[in-house]
């Protein structure tokens, strides 16, 4: 990996979000016709096209915006800012002009700026959609550049030359290092309504300001991603965006938003679910919990905001926890923990229980072991008659087939027939006396009608 940062800046609607997606060949960014849709630091990983071993970072900004040209609903600028920390701890800059909207007031700004970075700067022109439109670059020479490339990010037209120009500043400034690409990475998914204080929690456990807060509900957009080191292991963390019920959602941007967070609890090893203690938990919420419980991910909840929970005693965190796990049906088993941002209360709590939960994710408990627990536990509670045949269900052989989520099979003689109540109990006791504490566990039962239909195949 060339272990070099390129960060693409510009005035809001240019492209940059579309060439961000082009380079890294996702869909990360969220791209929409108007301004001032991406806010925070997008970071994604950009193979090289000189030479396909190597890589680069590169970093999608918000657009530089002033009192006379401003579309945030922040107080502050706070967006700019986001764009100036990439600026700074990036080692070649991408400026991006507007090849169909031509020179603006704010390109000219931004030059001055560039001028005084000591790094080296790529200048851009996108939106040139072919030969034709490369006069629409003329205009942008009035601003000294000797060297400007052109583009259209949209059409995928010299994306190449760009990547090229970009590899060989890189070159210059960066030295090839080796990197482990095999090393695992555990992922950690931030969920919940908007304004639950996931940035917050991101930001301290970063020790940076990663991701933007604000008292604006629906501030974080685009998923989120930072990189942090835990007892030797390293956790990508995704800070989502708030996600609302769908009777609410009218926004076109909203709704790609909520799509992002959705498919970052399928990537997740483990999914943090975040409340807050003023409001408590919502239906909302609860829905989020199944859906990460149904797709078998591992769940924390974090209450947070506790310094703001009224008249605690000393058994208020308990009493909050056996009505929050009252509401969730079948969630007993999940974690939960009490934090607050502002007074920086047990958030460093969040990585130590992610990383317990991750290792019970991917642990394998001996065949051995399996059967013995089923055996007990059939003895101490045998399963109800079948109504059919009025016999009992007799259960032969049990394996763990599988981790992340431990998967086990169970072979017995009539599989349908179980009762739902006491596949719960087998679920409890497989929890429980193997050491799977706090984790979601996937039971697959097979009876002989079922290995006939396979023999048969």
């Amino acid at each position: 990996m060339l272990s070099g940062i390129i960060a693409i800046i510009g005035r809001p609607n240019v492209g940059k979000s579309t060439l961000f997606n082009r380079l890294t060949k996702t869909d990360q960014a969220i791209i929409d016709d108007r301004p001032g849709v991406t806010r925070d630091r997008i970071y994604g990983n950009v193979s090289c096209v000189l030479d396909e071993d190597q890589s680069y970072i590169a970093v999608d900004t918000g657009g530089f915006e002033t009192k006379d040209h401003y579309f945030q609903p922040f107080k502050d600028n706070i967006v700019w800012q986001q764009t100036q920390q990439a600026i700074a701890e990036a080692d070649v800059v991408l400026m991006v002009f507007d090849g169909k909207a031509g020179l603006h007031p704010h390109d000219k700004e931004l030059m001055q700026m560039a001028t005084r970075l000591d790094k080296p700067v790529v200048y851009l022109v996108n939106k040139v959609d072919g030969k034709e439109q490369l006069s629409q670059t003329f205009e942008f020479y009035e601003l000294g550049i000797e060297n400007l490339l052109s583009c259209s990010a949209a059409h995928n037209r010299g994306i190449w030359e760009v990547s090229e120009a970009l590899e060989n500043q890189l070159k210059q400034v960066c030295k090839p290092s080796k990197e482990n690409r095999n090393e695992q990475t555990t992922k950690l998914a931030l969920i919940g309504r908007p304004n639950a204080g996931k940035s917050s929690i991101l930001n301290r456990i970063c020790g940076e300001e990663r991701s933007l807060v604000s008292d604006v509900a629906g501030t974080t957009r685009d998923a989120i991603n930072a990189n942090v080191n835990f007892n030797q292991r390293t956790y990508e963390i995704l800070d989502t965006a708030g996600i609302r019920r769908k009777t609410k959602i009218s926004d076109k941007v909203e709704s790609l938003s909520v799509v992002r967070s959705l498919r970052a609890i399928e990537d997740a090893d483990v999914v943090v679910l975040v409340i807050t203690a003023d409001e408590g938990i919502s239906d909302q919420d609860a829905r989020l919990a199944s859906l990460a419980i149904n797709r078998c991910k591992p769940l924390l909840i974090v209450v947070n905001k506790w310094d703001l929970y009224p008249d605690k005693s000393t058994n208020s965190a308990k009493e909050f926890e056996l009505d929050l796990k009252l509401k969730l049906a079948d969630t007993a088993y999940v974690p939960v923990l009490f934090t607050s941002c502002t007074k920086n209360q047990r958030v460093s709590k969040i990585l130590q229980k992610a990383e317990e939960l991750a290792l019970n994710y991917h642990k394998r408990a001996s065949t051995a072991k399996v059967n013995e627990v089923i055996q007990k536990a059939v003895r101490e509670h045998t399963p109800a008659l079948m109504r059919t045949t009025n016999k009992k269900v007799k259960f032969y052989f049990a394996t763990q087939v599988k981790t992340a989520p431990p998967t086990f099979v169970i072979k017995c003689n009539v599989a349908d027939q179980i009762q739902e109540s006491y596949k719960r109990y087998l679920q409890k006791r497989l929890r429980r006396d193997l050491g799977f504490q706090q984790i979601p566990l996937k039971i697959l039962y097979r009876g002989k009608d079922e290995e006939r239909k396979e023999d048969n195949s």
